[in-house]
């Protein structure tokens, strides 16, 4: 009776660690969950209090796991690798967005300290407003209700002892690598057009009255008109964002579902 109920609780014990590495894989890499701004404490907190719940749910499921070094190993390594995979997944937008901004800052000039010095570490002004604001509406879309949704669903689809990366899942991985540029290209393209067209009209200036100090008139322009256009697309970038974040949850499950080569073929 005393050997059963060890082995019971030892099953117990290996099911809900392995949950709770998955969760904390996610709670790394994800949107949100990830962010420097949330205290480590509370993530710790969240992961330890959504192990204690799921780990009852999938315990009857669950298959007998044998206590080996390097079979723990592995799947604890497994485990870690699917959350934050697909934390990874959740946060392109985000990235896209900062990544947008950063090239938006170069242009208008917010950033021209790291053409002299690279090391500088200037803030991304624009970068971190476009990014603040990709995350408000992923709250306000319930991202993070979904990506808590997806942790039960990737029990389901990705079991403990299930895990295949199949052609499918690199090329969904590629995509959504590649749609990281083209999505941040997209949310710095209208300020990167009227800016290029600032310069061509001051290019002409130069021509048309040499006698005129057009460099340094070019800095107040190309900050007024950044700053302009980039008030003025504040809607056109929360549109995108939105589009892409829904984009992002069918993705997720794709990618999910990706990983078992059953559900695959």
């Amino acid at each position: 009776m005393d050997a059963e109920f060890l082995a019971i609780t030892q099953d117990k014990l290996i099911i809900g660690m392995l949950i709770l590495t998955r969760i904390s894989g996610l709670f790394v890499t994800a949107i949100f969950f990830g962010h420097n701004a949330v205290p480590i404490s509370v993530k710790a907190a969240l992961t330890l209090i959504l192990a204690l719940i799921m780990t009852p749910l999938f315990f009857d499921a669950a298959p007998h796991i044998k206590f080996d070094l390097l079979n723990m190993a592995l799947l604890v390594f497994k485990e870690f690798l699917v959350g934050a995979l697909l934390g990874f997944s959740s946060n392109i937008v985000y990235w896209a967005a900062r990544f947008g901004g950063g090239i938006v800052d170069m242009d208008i000039g917010y950033q021209a300290s790291l053409m002299f010095d690279a090391t500088a570490g200037a803030p991304t002004l624009v970068g971190e407003f476009y990014a603040m604001g990709t995350l408000m509406i992923f709250l306000f879309l319930n991202g993070h209700h979904f990506l808590i949704e997806s942790l039960f669903l990737s029990m389901k689809i990705v079991p403990i002892t299930t895990f295949t990366i199949t052609q499918s899942t690199l090329s969904l991985l590629f995509t959504t690598i590649s749609s990281f540029m083209v999505l941040g290209m997209k949310i710095a393209a209208p300020v990167m057009v009227t800016l290029f067209n600032v310069n061509l009209a001051l290019i002409l200036l130069s021509k048309a009255a040499p006698q005129m100090n057009v460099f340094m008139l070019s800095f107040q322009i190309k900050v007024a008109a950044g700053i302009f256009i980039l008030v003025a697309s504040v809607p056109l970038i929360g549109i995108v964002s939105k589009q892409a974040l829904e984009l992002m949850q069918t993705n997720i499950t794709t990618f999910l579902m990706s990983l078992n080569p059953a559900l695959v073929n």
